[in-house]
């Protein structure tokens, strides 16, 4: 029996061409066996320190494993 899990927390993976960040895996409460949690990002907001509203709640999906592909290398930015 393989324990190992095939994602980890932090992961970027792609579901159906979608990138997402793993967040949570079996191992936490409230995800079943062969799922994670994946978060797929935020809407754009406008910052709070800039008069805006920022963000929600974060939306969080629980997905089956087998619906997941290893995810693209990211592309690292830097606010000016």
């Amino acid at each position: 029996m393989d324990d190992e899990l095939p994602f980890a927390k932090g992961d970027f993976v792609r579901i159906d061409g979608i990138n997402a960040v793993v967040v949570g895996n079996e191992e936490d409460e409230n995800i079943p066996h062969d799922h994670i949690a994946v978060f797929f990002g935020s809407e754009f907001a406008k910052r709070e320190s800039e008069g805006g509203q920022g963000n929600g709640n974060p939306e969080v999906w629980v997905v089956p494993i087998d619906v997941c592909e290893d995810g693209l290398e990211p592309v690292y930015k830097e606010e000016d």
